[in-house]
C-alpha cells in the first residue's frame, strides 16, 4: 500500500485525551525509524533521529496541552493503537469542519509515519477556486 492509500485509509480517533497521551508515549518509546511531515513546511526526504522525533513528539504534545480547551481529544488519529505506524495530528487551531462531511476538509498538520511521504497537500489539500469575471478585477 502507498502512501496515499495510508493516508486515505481507516484511522481511529483518539477521543480521550488519556488515551492521546498514551499514544504519543508510545510513539516516544519507540522513536526509531519515523518520517514526520509538517505539511505546512517542505515533505521530508529522510526519517529523523531518535532524539529529534522524541523532541518533535514532545513539543506537539505540548502544542495540544496548550491550546485544545476541550475535555475530549479528537484531533489525533491512528492506524492501530497497539503497533502504530502513520498518525494523524491536527492542529488545534487549525479544526475548520471536521465533523460531517465537507469539500475541504482540514488537512492534519502533522503526519507521523514509517512510509516516506508523498505531498498529501497537493494531492488532497483545498483546491484553489477558479476565478470569476468579477473577483478577477474586484477584490473584496
Amino acid at each position: 500500500m502507498d502512501y496515499f492509500q495510508q493516508f486515505k485509509g481507516r484511522f481511529l480517533g483518539i477521543m480521550q485525551l488519556d488515551d492521546c497521551d498514551t499514544l504519543l508515549q508510545t510513539l516516544i518509546n519507540n522513536p526509531d525509524n519515523w518520517y514526520v511531515y509538517d505539511t505546512l513546511e517542505s515533505m521530508p526526504s529522510a526519517t529523523i533521529s531518535a532524539d529529534e522525533f522524541t523532541k518533535t513528539i514532545t513539543g506537539i504534545k505540548a502544542i495540544i496541552d496548550e491550546h485544545h480547551d476541550e475535555r475530549y481529544c479528537g484531533i489525533v488519529y491512528v492506524d492501530d493503537l497497539k503497533n502504530p505506524s502513520f498518525v494523524k495530528i491536527f492542529h488545534p487551531n487549525n479544526l475548520g469542519k471536521t465533523c460531517g462531511s465537507s469539500e475541504n476538509p482540514p488537512m492534519p498538520q502533522w503526519l507521523i509515519s514509517k512510509e516516506k511521504p508523498m505531498d498529501v497537500v497537493a494531492e488532497f489539500g483545498p483546491k484553489e477556486a477558479p476565478e470569476g469575471f468579477v473577483s478577477k478585477y474586484l477584490k473584496f
